[in-house]
């Protein structure tokens, strides 16, 4: 996991403060790459680009579950790891008063040629887990998933339906009580969710903080306590959860004859991969 600055004593679970985030534009590189970082350190060239998220500032309270809506390339993502400290704001400030657990792209940090049993440690390890945590954990985190019988299998014969099964296990297994999550609230095939968001429900009601950035926040409908809307590089909406998804719609219809990438389908309704190694 990555290192983040906590303050214990910080009233709220997260805090962005003016937050930024500009993404450099592509150039030619003008000399080796220590020279071009000399210029640009002395000043003689400028770092341009564009910004994903500017002057961003919101509050996440204790106990709370928080949609992060917007439309495709609205920072979303970028938000997320601010908030669990995989990306540093190149202005502002992002307090925290506890570790967050980043669910974000979890999948890719398994090795296909790793078994099962070594990617639960390495995921593990990688989330904050020590060993001796992994190893008292491991037995439950391969039941859950459905594995118990192909734990000393190479990964690499695993569905992605199964990866995605696994991953999502391993997060939940950490024992953190603040989750960043991208599109990975739930997983699995129906039966699987269903118990997925019985869990997630019975750690809302424990007191643990999501922040979820999702494409499809009708599914969670009742689970959210309010929502961020991003556009335009910021914050256009922070408040009610209905609110945040009737703007979100507007939004939707106001882009999709300027942008034909824009999602017009619901994301989970395309058919799950086959389960199995």
């Amino acid at each position: 996991m990555a290192r983040q600055r906590l303050d214990p004593r910080l009233a709220a679970k997260l805090v962005f403060d003016g937050v930024g985030i500009l993404i450099p534009k592509k150039k030619r590189r003008q000399g080796g790459g220590r020279r071009h970082r000399l210029r640009r350190f002395a000043g003689e060239q400028s770092r341009t680009g564009s910004w994903v998220l500017r002057g961003v500032s919101s509050r996440i309270e204790a106990g709370e579950s928080v949609a992060v809506l917007g439309l495709k390339n609205s920072g979303r993502t970028e938000l997320l790891r601010l908030a669990a400290g995989t990306l540093i704001p190149d202005e502002g400030s992002v307090m925290r008063s506890d570790q967050v657990l980043p669910m974000i792209g979890l999948g890719r940090a398994f090795d296909r040629g790793f078994t099962v049993r070594q990617n639960i440690y390495l995921l593990g390890g990688l989330l904050g887990m020590n060993p001796n945590e992994v190893e008292v954990a491991l037995p439950e985190i391969v039941e859950t998933a459905g594995i118990t019988s192909n734990i000393d299998k190479y990964l690499g014969g695993a569905s992605a339906l199964t990866r995605q099964k696994l991953a999502w296990t391993i997060a939940m297994a950490t024992g953190a009580n603040i989750f960043a999550v991208d599109e990975m609230l739930v997983v699995g095939d129906p039966e699987f969710r269903a118990r997925c968001f019985a869990h997630v429900q019975h750690l809302k009601t424990s007191g643990a903080t999501f922040l979820v950035a999702t494409d499809v926040p009708r599914k969670f409908d009742g689970f959210f306590d309010r929502a961020i809307v991003l556009h335009d590089g910021g914050v256009v909406a922070d408040g009610a959860f209905a609110d945040g998804l009737a703007l979100l719609r507007e939004l939707r219809l106001a882009n999709t004859a300027t942008d034909p990438t824009e999602p017009k389908t619901d994301p989970e309704a395309r058919p799950e991969p086959e389960e199995g190694f």
